[in-house]
């Protein structure tokens, strides 16, 4: 269903669109947690690194799919909340052809840089030419993902568009349902048929094209297919590559750092990167009501901007921000206790247990910074200041990445420098985006005030 955020109790409607997306974000991190769950117990620790390895390309390539989905998402919205139907429909039929053009050339790329990505950018260690080594399993399974990749870039962008016009629960739905198929054929592929790392790689692979064909049928049956109406428009594209792309590279900019740090993580050998790749997978967790919180107020903003309804922006994110920070806080007090039981889970070494518990535990207490951060964020990614917010991601990148290798190569940190240096970063972007933030740059921003979509583009 399409739901108007621009009338109503501003808490009530940011939490009940929020929660169908934390369910979403959560079965998303099932769906990403069962592949090292499956491979860890049943290939065996070295095909868990290698799968972990990997999740700093692979969440790049999402990452990527997701910010570029923003700029649909964001269109969509403002001319949502401007009650400007025609429009709407051809943003969404633009943003479909968008999307999966760029994700057929990214799958391209992905499969052939695949070896250089792991050797070169990643120091993955073993032999390429040894399918058993850590870098040729990590080799096999990256090169697999990489044929979904396609269909990951339109799921996204459907994903966006349906929440762009009040539709949270849809996503939710075909992602329950994708998550149920990954699982089933994660363990028959793996556990079954022993493929090893390939038979996880195929299990998301297939579970991602049946997610793509109901979300798909669904979608169209939304936005039907009109007989004279434009189904690709030149500025509207536009329109949503210039908000998308900077959020596609801020996005990007998160997973940079992440293949850095991993790179780092491989340097100190196989129980580290299996370590760092628990800690991080059961870390990620705790990211799914600060997302939830951001995506639904970034769609309440986008509407109410679109709508010129200040007042209500900023009522939704004190509200948001309260919601946000109190159930991250709930979350990581609960980890803190439990986190060397959820870290065997992978069936790993004791060794590595301690390690992963010992990353936990220490950015725990830590997470409020990043809430405080990504709920500001959905302010501005709502009103289309993505620009700011691209600069505030880079400058927390860049201190991560400084300290963290400068702790290392000067011997003050060891592999912990990983994780260790992500609160600063996170401090510093909140200084960034609250300036933004009162001083109400972010205003200027919206481009669903004029009246025809060349005026739109041009703005």
């Amino acid at each position: 269903m399409k739901r108007d955020m621009t009338v109503g109790r501003e808490w009530k409607l940011i939490f009940m669109f929020a929660l169908p997306i934390m369910a979403g974000n959560l079965l998303q991190q099932l769906y990403n947690t069962v592949d090292g769950i499956v491979v860890g117990n049943y290939v065996g620790e070295a095909a868990f690194s290698a799968v972990g390895t990997c999740a700093a390309i692979t969440f790049l390539f999402l990452a990527f799919a997701m910010g570029l989905s923003v700029g649909a998402g964001v269109v969509v919205a403002q001319y949502f909340g401007a009650k400007r139907e025609k429009d709407v429909a051809v943003s969404v039929d633009t943003s479909l052809i968008l999307l999966a053009a760029v994700g057929a050339v990214i799958t391209v790329i992905g499969y052939a840089v695949t070896p250089f990505l792991l050797k070169n950018l990643l120091n993955v260690p073993g032999d390429l030419n040894d399918p058993n080594s850590i870098i040729g399993m990590a080799v096999t399974y990256l090169r697999i993902y990489c044929i979904g990749l396609t269909f990951q870039f339109v799921y996204n962008c459907i994903a966006s568009v349906l929440r762009a016009v009040g539709d949270s629960k849809a996503s939710l739905y075909f992602l329950l349902a994708s998550t149920i198929a990954n699982t089933l054929l994660d363990v028959w592929f793996v556990a079954s048929f022993r493929w090893g790392v390939a038979g996880a790689a195929w299990a998301t692979v297939i579970s991602q094209v049946l997610c793509v064909v109901f979300a798909y049928i669904y979608l169209r049956r939304r936005f039907p297919l009109q007989r004279g109406l434009r189904h690709f428009d030149g500025a509207i594209c536009k329109t949503m590559l210039k908000i998308g792309v900077p959020t596609a590279v801020q996005q990007s900019i998160v997973s940079v750092g992440n293949v850095f740090m991993q790179r780092l993580v491989n340097g100190f050998g196989e129980t580290c990167i299996a370590a760092f790749s628990a800690g991080t997978r059961i870390n990620n967790f705790v990211f799914v009501p600060i997302i939830g919180f951001q995506s639904a107020l970034a769609n309440f903003a986008g509407q109410n901007v679109g709508a010129r309804r200040f007042d209500r922006v900023k009522r939704g994110y004190r509200t948001s921000l309260i919601m946000s920070l109190s159930i991250t806080i709930a979350i990581c007090v609960a980890l803190f206790a439990f986190a060397p039981y959820v870290v065997t889970i992978f069936g790993l070494t004791a060794e590595s247990v301690a390690m992963g518990t010992e990353q936990i535990r220490f950015l725990a207490p830590t997470y409020w910074i990043f809430a405080a951060y990504m709920t500001l964020g959905g302010v501005l990614q709502g009103a289309g200041d993505t620009i700011l917010q691209s600069i505030a991601t880079l400058t927390a990148l860049a201190l991560r990445v400084v300290l963290g290798y400068v702790g290392v190569n000067l011997g003050l940190m060891g592999y912990a420098a990983a994780w260790s240096t992500l609160p600063i970063g996170w401090a510093a972007a909140i200084i960034i985006t609250n300036i933004r933030y009162y001083t109400g740059g972010w205003k200027k921003k919206a481009i669903a005030g004029r009246t025809t979509t060349i005026e739109i583009a041009e703005g």
